[in-house]
């Protein structure tokens, strides 16, 4: 399986109550949300498309390295939707790309280094086509206490150092070292925690709408270290869609705000590899529909630009084979890479990095190589021989 870096997790909750935490606990700047319906958040927005697209479930993350990925399934058909970074009161936008949809409304978009190394960020991520939002960042809490969707899980940033889209006002000037939201799916519980802020201090947390509207989340103390924490059980209703910006406030004053920060260097994606097994050799499982060239040994390789390379070692001398791509999704049908690999008296062969995945491609399967043509059987499928 060859993937782009996944989604981070955390874990709360008992009864609602402030306490301080240790200086040892350890919290990741990323930003990580549902995506939900724009005409279905409460309160109602004002910049939603006149009509609004299906959504079966969506989401996106923002990691620490500043990579972006959205995901959305059951949402319009082959559409294309304008990804960008909106700030809560909708003034400032950061376009981050596009994502398109296929015949399923099925698609996903990734965007490594969306945000360069010490960006701080705040706002909702918006997914747009048809003159207005179609899809929000927000908070989506099940209607029946059974899992329907991702929590709601940014980084608590402090206002005065967002940049992204653009500068906050209203901002403090309180420390902090780390901080993160986490509002569940399940039952709509609340965990705001703080390290390392101002030492003894009493704050309130809000959850600000786009239109400026208020919900007090409640309110909390740090210890002599600067740690503390909220917790606040059904702190949203079952049922509720929601969007904006939780916000930490000292008295009025706005100290942080949810958002993400980029204090990662960029780690280029990992490449997918596998050695290559004649077909006929395979004995798990015993069922395949297997060609009879022989293989010394072989492997492809794909990389982080979704080119692929294959070598091939004491196959069949001067002969042409075809490299298909299998995907995991349990149809059978396998894809045509148009990538031909002819080997030479030897056997011998090496096709060099050849285009076939596009950028910012997630994919989950295997490649297989046949003899030119269709129709034609495996030759040699990805395995390993267990002595």
């Amino acid at each position: 399986m060859f993937q782009l870096r996944p989604k981070l997790l955390a874990a709360l909750l008992i009864a609602p109550v402030a306490v301080g935490i240790g200086s040892g606990f350890a919290l990741a700047d990323s930003f990580d949300a549902e995506l939900v319906q724009c005409k279905a958040v409460t309160p109602t927005l004002a910049n939603c498309a006149g009509s609004q697209d299906a959504l079966k479930r969506g989401g996106v993350t923002i990691n620490d390295q500043g990579d972006v990925t959205v995901t959305v399934v059951g949402a319009g058909l082959d559409a294309s939707y304008a990804v960008a970074l909106v700030s809560n009161d909708g003034t400032q936008t950061a376009a981050i790309g596009n994502l398109s949809t296929d015949n399923h409304g099925n698609g996903a978009f990734r965007k490594d280094v969306a945000f360069k190394f010490g960006t701080v960020g705040a706002g909702n991520v918006t997914l747009s086509s048809g003159g207005g939002v179609q899809f929000i960042s927000g908070i989506l809490v099940s209607n029946t206490g059974l899992e329907s969707g991702r929590d709601f899980q940014p980084s608590l940033e402090r206002c005065t150092d967002v940049v992204a889209p653009g500068a906050l006002s209203n901002c403090g000037s309180d420390s902090l070292t780390r901080g993160t939201v986490d509002v569940e799916n399940t039952d709509g519980s609340l965990s705001i925690r703080l390290v390392g802020a101002r030492v003894s201090t009493s704050y309130n947390a809000i959850l600000r709408a786009p239109n400026g509207s208020t919900t007090a989340l409640g309110s909390f103390g740090t210890d002599k270290t600067g740690n503390g924490k909220l917790i606040v059980t059904e702190a949203f209703a079952l049922g509720t869609v929601a969007t904006g910006a939780v916000v930490v406030q000292n008295g009025s004053t706005d100290e942080f705000e949810s958002g993400f920060k980029v204090d990662q260097k960029f780690v280029s994606p990992k490449v997918a590899q596998s050695t290559l097994v004649p077909c006929g050799s395979v004995t798990v499982p015993d069922d395949l529909v297997c060609g009879s060239d022989p293989l010394i040994g072989g492997f492809y390789r794909i990389a982080a630009s979704g080119q692929i390379s294959i070598t091939l070692i004491g196959a069949n001398p001067n002969t042409k084979y075809e490299a298909w791509f299998r995907p995991n999704d349990g149809t059978g049908i396998d894809v045509d890479t148009n990538i031909l690999i002819a080997t030479d008296a030897q056997g011998n062969a090496r096709t060099g990095n050849k285009k076939f995945f596009s950028p910012n491609t997630i994919a989950s399967g295997v490649i297989v190589i046949k003899l030119q043509g269709s129709d034609e059987p495996d030759e040699f499928d990805a395995g390993y021989e267990v002595h």
